[in-house]
This record gives C-alpha cells, structure tokens and sequence, in this order.
C-alpha cells in the first residue's frame, strides 16, 4: 500500500505583518475573519511598507483578499487592486470594533456580500 502526503493550501485570507507589530495589537482583525468563517494564515516580513505587505498577502491568498500591518496602519486589498489603491485603510488603534470590521470586510470580500461600515 502505498500512502501519499499532500501539502494542501487550504484558501485562506493573508495576514502579513512587519516584525515590529505584536500579533496582540491586531487579534481583532483575527476575530473578524474567524466570525465569517473564513480561514486566514498569518505571516511577519521584515517589511514595514504597509502597501507592500498588503498587496503581497493578497497575491499569496488563493482568495485573493489579503490584510498588511504596520505600525501606524492597517489595509484591506485584493489582487486585483492596484499596489498603490488598497480597498480599505485604517489607523492602527485600539478601537477594537473598528479592528475586527476590517477583518470581517476581507472575509466578506471572499463571500461576496456586503462589507460593514468603519
């Protein structure tokens, strides 16, 4: 009997965030896309391009929705969106509820239904 591994990729919404944000200052965000039911992997880049971050996690998101953290900020892209022209941008804060729409809007994206309002 012969038995294979298969790595599988499970589609899943990209967090990327630089290394200096603590993944305790955007759990929120984590919240908001386990509360769609959607999967989401996250990911640290020695990166602080808040632009960057984001477009990149929505390349490597077979859902083609990802999230990028600085900081100072917070973007919500996909990948058919210009680098430069995220789809949503907010400051990094502690308005929790603010955190976890934006997470719950990159779910929705993928579901195809109506964002909330920051």
């Amino acid at each position: 009997m012969i038995i294979r591994s298969y790595d599988l990729d499970t589609p899943s919404v990209y967090v990327i965030h630089s290394e200096n944000v603590n993944i305790e200052d955007f759990k929120e965000v984590l919240w908001g896309i386990e509360e769609e039911g959607i999967p989401y992997k996250v990911e640290v880049k020695n990166d602080d391009t808040l632009n960057t971050l984001s477009h990149e996690a929505s390349l490597k998101s077979k859902l083609g929705v990802g999230i990028g953290i600085n900081e100072k900020s917070i973007a919500l892209t996909t990948s058919k969106l210009d680098k430069n022209s995220p789809l949503i941008t907010i400051k990094m804060n502690k308005d929790y509820s603010r955190l976890r729409n934006i997470g719950a809007n990159a779910a929705r994206l993928v579901k195809g239904i109506e964002l909330k309002k920051n």
